[in-house]
């Protein structure tokens, strides 16, 4: 019975995953710009923000968590005009691989983001 209980405590822990809730940074791969994300989880729906050029807040209208899978939608501009990033990669530990590409296509990098400490 108790084995049961563990084991059923076990699964359910793998299920739910690592929290992701937490500042996470890296770096571009086309430009070595700066990536900051802020993530609020709650179950497999992801909230926060990422950070644009000059710091400023870009929220995420659209985040989920599906096993080790994100997907990210953030409303962003680009000169002035409104343009949508996607973010889609896999989470492992502290570590998000994953590719950020703009709205059309017409644009793509791939990022290797950690959890801050902060």
């Amino acid at each position: 019975m108790i084995k049961r209980i563990l084991l059923s405590a076990v699964v359910a822990t793998l299920a739910w995953g690592a929290d992701i809730s937490g500042k996470w940074t890296g770096q571009m791969s086309d430009s070595n710009r700066d990536v900051v994300l802020q993530l609020k989880a709650d179950g497999d729906h992801i909230g926060g923000s990422m950070s644009g050029p000059n710091g400023e807040p870009r929220p995420i209208s659209k985040g989920e968590l599906k096993g080790d899978d994100i997907s990210l939608t953030i409303d962003s501009e680009w000169e002035g005009q409104p343009v949508k990033l996607y973010i889609k990669g896999k989470v492992a530990g502290d570590e998000i691989k994953a590719t950020i590409s703009s709205e059309g296509g017409e644009w793509s990098a791939d990022v290797v983001l950690k959890k801050s400490a902060s």
